[in-house]
């Protein structure tokens, strides 16, 4: 018995596609959060106040044999309680699709990291320079 594909298994939990195209020997998926507010990591508060957006790129599971990159469109928020350090702090995704700095999407981290127990390091090293070289580019 078939499955129907669903979008919605392409892009991780909490992101809204704004669009996708291929571009040579990969696929490019613009996405951003779809929360929306932000939680200041200093002090907890909700801020629906943007200071500005900016891009982050990271590299997520092939498909059809193409590299796929997500470029993510991420906020910076204004932090309004009066007694926190923070005034502008930065959209926090969950730990379990992109972590903070990460150039890789949670679930082809996880691949990368049980390629190399497996196979001891080489190979697995091998993975992970040619997705950090598809996330530079």
């Amino acid at each position: 018995m078939q499955q129907a594909l669903r979008r919605s298994s392409l892009v991780p939990a909490g992101f809204v596609v704004e669009s996708a195209f291929y571009e040579a020997d990969k696929v490019v998926i613009t996405v951003h959060a779809s929360s929306g507010f932000g939680l200041c990591p200093s002090c907890g508060t909700v801020s629906r106040r943007v200071h500005s957006r900016y891009w982050r790129r990271a590299t997520d599971l092939p498909l059809s044999g193409r590299i796929v990159q997500l470029v993510v469109i991420a906020r910076r928020f204004r932090c309004d309680a009066v007694l926190c350090g923070r005034q502008i702090f930065t959209e926090r995704f969950s730990k379990d699709v992109l972590a903070p700095s990460a150039r890789r999407i949670t679930r082809l981290d996880c691949i990368v990291h049980h390629l190399g127990l497996a196979l001891g390091g080489r190979p697995g090293g091998e993975l992970r320079k040619t997705a950090d070289a598809a996330g530079e580019q």
